[in-house]
Parts: structure tokens; sequence; C-alpha cells
């Protein structure tokens, strides 16, 4: 079981992102696990690839049925709380939606991401394949 970050997603389905090919490799070493997003990670994408990445409508319609279809999507919003404890009682300044990615890994006991953010890196007991 894998936990797949928003920078890991855009970067699988936009072709012009910097790590699209590493992307497509890490989508062959993980193919027979599960793999896991959230629906924070869905919205998250959506949002890059619509506000940020200004990809056609209709690609990005296809990208979020295929979220929902190739994926184990699990519903984060009962992690929230937790989250924002470890926010404000970490001493690292992450985004609060990292912090409910970790605690959602942490819950369902995920030992690996998938991620190109580097602060990751330094989690205790999270690998991040990258």
């Amino acid at each position: 079981m894998i936990f797949l970050d928003t920078s890991y997603i855009v970067s699988y389905y936009v072709e012009s992102e910097k790590h699209h090919q590493r992307s497509l490799e890490i989508a062959r070493i993980i193919e027979d696990r599960e793999q896991i997003i959230s629906r924070l990670v869905i919205g998250e994408t959506i949002n890059i690839l619509n506000d940020k990445l200004k990809l056609d409508k209709n690609i990005i319609k296809e990208i979020y049925s295929e979220l929902f279809s190739n994926y184990t999507v699990i519903e984060d919003h009962y992690f929230y709380d937790n989250a924002l404890k470890d926010t404000v009682n970490s001493e690292r300044r992450i985004p609060f939606f990292d912090h409910i990615y970790l605690v959602l890994m942490k819950e369902l006991n995920i030992k690996e991401i998938a991620s190109f953010n580097k602060h990751f890196n330094n989690t205790k007991g999270i690998k991040r394949l990258h």
C-alpha cells in the first residue's frame, strides 16, 4: 500500500511537468500495490490543473474521473483535527494538507508515499518514493 501525493499525481498526468518521466517509472514500480489517494489530493490536483497549469477543461474532467477509477480514494475529513494538532505542535512548517496526509498515513498504517515534495524526507516512519 502506498499513498500518492498531489505532486506525484500532477507529474504523472501532465507530460510537461518536470518529474513526468520519473512518475511513469514509479507507476511501473508500484503497479501491483494498492494506491491510495484522498479526496483532498483530488481537490488539490484539480486546483493545480485548472488554476496554475490552465489545462483544457475536458482533460481536467477526464483526469478527475480517472482519479476515482484508478485509485483507492479515502475520505480524509476525519483526520483534520489531528492534523491541526500536528500543525500547531510541530517545529516544522509544512502545509496543512501535508499534515493531513501524514496523519491519514499513520492512522491507516501506510509507510510509503510517492511524492516530489522534499519535506516528506524527514518524517519518521515514512519512506518517500521519488
